[in-house]
């Protein structure tokens, strides 16, 4: 049964949300934890996030408590008509932050010493026995478990199940965040303390409240994010929209900063024909918007030996229902869970979190293109 830090080790890929949750949880849990990330510096790239009750209730259970992180709550949903008139709803009680304040108030949580940047896994070399991979700096470590958080791209899911790639589904999400100051006054509180939403053909964009860089939920402090879904089909439309400054094309993410200006006007001419008012300004007052594709991906097996996959390098769900960070805190948190747990040396213990795991990820896809279906997203099969 592996209780202590002297028996349990868990090398984790990617600090990543996933993989800091997932960190955070087995370190509250006796476990050693050590987590490598590729990166050199924190990513720039993320936008705005729910906060997740499961996970902070499960850090408070454990004594630790995540002070930093404070959202901005949406009291009411506003649908935006083209006509310009809102329907007014009421939401569920929910809280937005963005995803810097969070992974730096999980940094906290982990522990810096915890983490080492610029330093890849490579290679598995015995995902039974021993759980030994190397690394990139010609280094190699084994320890009870390696939980792979690596992300879209994961090496680990590509080296575990190869030829099962990510699929476009048609369409991209435009993303960016903005501070209240470079707004009007009417827009500011046309979209106060609101989720808010506004359709058109093969085009949907929400846009929410987050705090400040400084963590400021105070009025005129705060910043609003936004994600634009926008149909665009494959080839070579794509690749256009996915070249970088330089002319490097990306395979999945235009990173924010690296948008040429030919994009930046392609998308802000966009926004002003298919975009009410408030929403447009939003997009134009932006100054570095980023992109992603929207993919699907789920693979038959999140368990080999003592390698787990979690979150993204698990599965892609679509953003819609806001299950892609529901879904790394419940991947990460039962895991911690089942590996803390009376598991044994073999970690037979993964079977029933596996199989759990699975039907939970096969669901949110299946849901989360159904409301794609429903906005009109993607390119004819391309949409689910």
């Amino acid at each position: 049964m592996y209780q202590s830090s002297d028996t349990s080790s868990a090398l984790i890929i990617g600090a990543s949300y996933a993989g800091l949750v997932a960190a955070a949880a087995l370190k509250a849990n006796g476990w050693a934890v050590r987590i490598i990330e590729r990166s050199g510096s924190p990513s720039r790239t993320g936008g705005g996030v729910v906060v997740q009750p499961r996970m902070m209730e499960y850090l408070r259970g454990r004594g630790i408590g995540i002070t930093g992180v404070v959202g901005v709550p949406a009291r009411s949903r506003k649908i935006f008509r083209e006509d310009g008139s809102v329907l007014t709803m009421p939401e569920t009680a929910s809280a937005y932050t963005s995803w810097d304040i969070l992974l730096r108030e999980l940094e906290k949580v982990v522990g810096p010493d915890s983490i080492e940047r610029g330093v890849a896994m490579s290679d598995i070399l015995d995902w039974g026995a021993s759980g030994e991979v190397e690394l990139s700096d010609g280094t190699t470590t084994a320890s009870t478990v390696v939980v792979a958080a690596d992300g879209v791209g994961s090496l680990t899911r590509r080296l575990l199940v190869p030829g099962i790639e990510p699929k476009y589904a048609g369409y991209v999400a435009w993303r960016g965040m903005v501070s209240e100051q470079d707004l009007s006054i009417d827009t500011v509180r046309r979209f106060q303390d609101s989720l808010c939403s506004h359709g058109g053909k093969r085009t949907h964009i929400l846009l929410y409240e987050v705090p400040g860089e400084d963590g400021s939920i105070q009025e005129g402090r705060r910043r609003i994010n936004w994600v634009w879904y926008e149909s665009i089909p494959d080839k070579p439309e794509l690749q256009k929209v996915l070249t970088d400054t330089a002319g490097a094309v990306h395979r999945a993410t235009l990173p924010r900063g690296m948008m040429p200006e030919s994009t930046l006007e392609r998308i802000r001419r966009t926004a002003s024909e298919d975009l009410c008012a408030p929403f447009a300004e939003v997009v134009h007052a932006t100054p570095e918007p980023f992109m992603q594709t929207i993919d699907d991906l789920l693979i038959p097996r999140l368990v080999f030996g003592r390698v787990v996959l979690i979150g993204d390098s698990a599965s892609l769900i679509r953003p819609h229902i806001g299950s892609g960070t529901a879904k790394a805190v419940d991947d990460a948190i039962l895991l911690a869970h089942a590996l803390s747990d009376g598991c044994d040396e073999e970690l037979n213990c993964l079977a029933a979190w596996e199989h759990t795991r699975l039907e939970d990820h096969a669901g949110l896809a299946e849901y989360s293109r159904a409301i794609a279906r429903r906005l009109k997203l993607g390119y004819d099969g391309d949409q689910g």
